[in-house]
């Protein structure tokens, strides 16, 4: 907030200016006051390398009720730096972690501090390059404002948190930190020794001393941006107060210069500010010093001390008992668990657990705060019972309506109650005792609770036995055959876990496959049986027999002749007579087109060769016989035409002899030099002529019978155009 001035107009009398100005002052005074919430602080550095230094700032607030406004700390903080001749070299603003709160440690278990005692704190940190110069830096942060219910202070005053980053040649340094926060609070009339060391990372010598804490912000400026710099007035201390005696104490408070331990009997009830100084000397050479602002706060600290066990809430727990503490203001136990059987019953836990040998009824010792004046006893009993944990065995998958045997397990003694319940389908559906069997009529899962009681705790468990079919058995296969012909079998058997198949074929043949083809050597008729197996689930064997499930029919025998075996092309004719047994049909095939169905007939062949005659003959039941026999036609045939006309008019435009009987061929077309103009060993080709001049052409042709007969051809062919 900004304080205005009043317009300087003439017409406008002083008074008047004067009760503007001092309204504009008090709305800035009432505001500062709320923020009355600052108990103190520090600042400490480390040498992070080079002109790098991490600069810590651990501010102090008070968050009991004395804070009517609920204060918190700022969202930002500036630090100042400075030359030490306090020139203003830039600022750093610092974002708010969070807060802590401080632990209240009166090390004194008959003590305990009121519940309105309440210390936060929190820790700004930023990293600066301070590169060397004269006189080294100056760091300082500035904040109001102080509770005014201060007993040892003048008025109403800020705070200010300083340290000094040394020059060359000592500016590779890092501070010393108090080890530990600030006492929360003081107990009235109590001796109080309090433990204020600090560690030094360069291992300097450190010297402890009480000092005067420093001035900084005041209700018009309470956060000031930028701080102020050096030199920092001391607090105004109360008439009787000073920084070496800032506290009513008998004896006077103290500090030890080596250790930094703060011995004090607080006189008199209120809220004191104290500065501890701690000062950093390397081969003599001061370097830095640490200046801790804090707040004693002296209360008056309850002394009542009570000793009390939890009431048992388990009476089921089993042998292994916790204990649970309901003490006030006790800090330190001694329990004894009254278990005969040992003298290492004993525990100094907060809440402890002891394992009895056996069960009965113990008596439970707590003695809170033990030898101390503030030392309370009490005692509970405790009625220890055997833990109940039933359960049982989920039984191997079952057949529809075989028995499933059921038996209790777990922890229980041996006065305890067992009832099952099998459920609306279970054979029987209730039961009692610790075993009983039950079966179910069909595939299923099926539930099963077993509840057991004993010493008022009881227990149930849950869990099912599992039906599955029994296998189901079934095949398919081709009912007929004939001899040697191949039948498919194929299995219809079913399970819900797998299944081991075993087949009989009747003929002593054996397979355990679920598909396959098996043929017969014999006719006849023949049984099947199918048996399938399972090994899990279900356990069981079913077995399927079908007498007469196969009927093997015989074969005919093929057999025919085929007179003479060689004949010539001048008389080509071959007589076949049908030779065969059992057949009722007959197919007889020479070559590749030639087919008859009646079991005699002459053949008479067209051409030369070696021809196989195959008969198949069928039985009346569809059974099948096949031979063969091969004739040979010999001899040979050839006529050459002596000319043709190839004018494309369609009439003898090619020129081709036409042969038969030949197993090997070749044609040689040559002209009137000699030279070939139609070669072929395709006895169905011809020559075209095209191209060719009209003339006389010559031929040579050579052919092999099927025999051993070979002949060449030569001869004249005219091409006319």
């Amino acid at each position: 907030m900004q304080l205005r001035m009043c317009p300087a107009v003439w017409s406008s009398t002083v008074v008047a200016c004067m009760r503007c100005m001092a309204m504009a002052l008090m709305l800035l005074t009432a505001l500062a006051a709320k923020a009355t919430h600052i108990i103190g602080g520090e600042m400490y550095y480390d040498h992070l390398g080079g002109n790098q230094y991490l600069i810590t700032l651990d501010l102090y607030r008070d968050c009991g009720p004395d804070n009517q406004n609920g204060t918190g700390f700022d969202f930002e903080a500036q630090l100042g730096v400075f030359s030490t001749s306090g020139v203003l070299l830039f600022t750093q603003d610092i974002t708010d972690p969070g807060e802590t709160i401080v632990p209240v440690d009166l090390n004194d278990p008959c003590l305990a501090t009121p519940p309105e005692v309440c210390v936060a704190t929190t820790r700004y940190q930023a990293t600066l390059t301070l590169p060397p110069i004269a006189g080294g830096y100056v760091i300082a942060y500035q904040r109001c404002c102080r509770t005014p219910a201060l007993v040892n202070l003048q008025g109403q005053m800020g705070l200010t948190c300083t340290i000094n980053v040394p020059a060359p040649p000592n500016a590779v340094n890092s501070s010393p930190r108090f080890n530990a926060y600030p006492p929360v609070a003081l107990c009235l009339g109590r001796d109080m020794v309090i433990d204020q060391s600090a560690t030094d990372p360069d291992g300097d010598q450190l010297v402890y001393e009480l000092c005067a804490p420093f001035q900084g912000g005041d209700a018009i400026n309470p956060a000031p941006q930028p701080p102020a710099g050096p030199p920092y007035l001391a607090v105004n201390f109360a008439a009787g107060y000073s920084a070496a005696s800032p506290i009513n104490s008998a004896p006077p408070i103290a500090i030890n210069a080596s250790n930094g331990t703060i011995t004090v009997h607080p006189t008199l009830q209120g809220a004191f500010t104290i500065g501890v100084c701690v000062s950093e000397f390397r081969n003599g050479v001061l370097l830095s010093t640490v200046r801790r602002d804090f707040m004693f706060k002296v209360v008056v600290c309850d002394v009542t001390v009570i000793s009390a066990i939890s009431d048992q809430n388990d009476l089921c727990a089993g042998l292994t008992q916790s204990f649970g503490n309901e003490s006030i203001n006790g800090t330190f136990w001694s329990w004894d668990f009254g278990d005969p059987s040992t003298e290492a019953d004993t525990s100094s836990a907060d809440t402890p657990q002891w394992t009895y040998a056996t069960p009965g009824v113990y008596t439970v010792t707590l003695i809170a705060n033990p030898g101390w004046p503030c030392a309370d006893t009490t005692a509970s009993q405790f009625n220890v019972f055997p833990v109940l944990d039933v359960s049982f065995q989920r039984p191997p998958i079952r057949c529809p309506g075989e028995d499933a045997a059921l038996v209790a397990e777990g922890v229980f003694g041996a006065n305890a109650q067992f009832a099952w319940d099998m459920g609306a389908a279970g054979s029987p559906p209730l039961a009692q005792g610790p075993s009983a069997t039950v079966a179910y009529p069909g595939p299923g899962t099926y539930a099963v609770t077993l509840s057991a009681s004993e010493n008022g705790c009881s227990d149930t468990f849950t869990d099912s036995v599992v039906v599955h079919p029994r296998p189901v058995v079934d095949f398919l296969n081709d009912p007929f055959a004939c001899v040697g012909e191949a039948l498919t079998f194929a299995s219809l058997a079913e399970a819900w876990t797998p299944i081991a198949l075993a087949w009989e074929l009747g003929d002593g043949n054996v397979t355990s496959d679920s598909t396959f083809m098996h043929a017969y050597a014999e006719a006849g008729m023949y049984p099947i049986t199918l048996t399938a197996s399972t090994d899990s689930g279900c356990v069981a064997t079913v077995t399927e027999t079908r007498p007469g499930a196969v009927q093997v029919f015989p074969n005919p025998v093929a057999a025919f002749t085929a007179l003479p075996v060689e004949v010539s092309l001048m008389d080509p004719v071959v007589e076949i007579e049908d030779r065969s047994v059992d057949a009722t049909s007959f197919t007889y095939t020479i070559g590749d087109l030639v087919v008859y169905d009646v079991p005699f007939f002459e053949h008479e062949f067209d051409d030369g060769g070696h021809f196989v005659i195959t008969q198949v003959v069928t039985s009346g039941e569809g059974c099948t016989d096949s031979t063969t026999r091969v004739v040979t036609v010999s001899d040979h045939l050839l006529y050459v035409p002596n000319a043709f006309t190839p004018d494309g008019d369609g009439l003898n435009d090619t020129w081709a002899p036409s042969v038969r009987g030949a197993r090997l061929y070749e044609l040689v077309v040559v002209d009137r030099w000699g030279r070939a103009v139609f070669r072929t060993t395709d006895p169905k080709a011809a020559w075209s002529g095209d191209g060719l001049p009209q003339g006389v052409y010559n031929y040579t042709i050579r052919l092999a019978e099927f025999g051993p007969y070979r002949k060449e051809y030569n001869g004249h062919v005219t091409l006319l155009r």
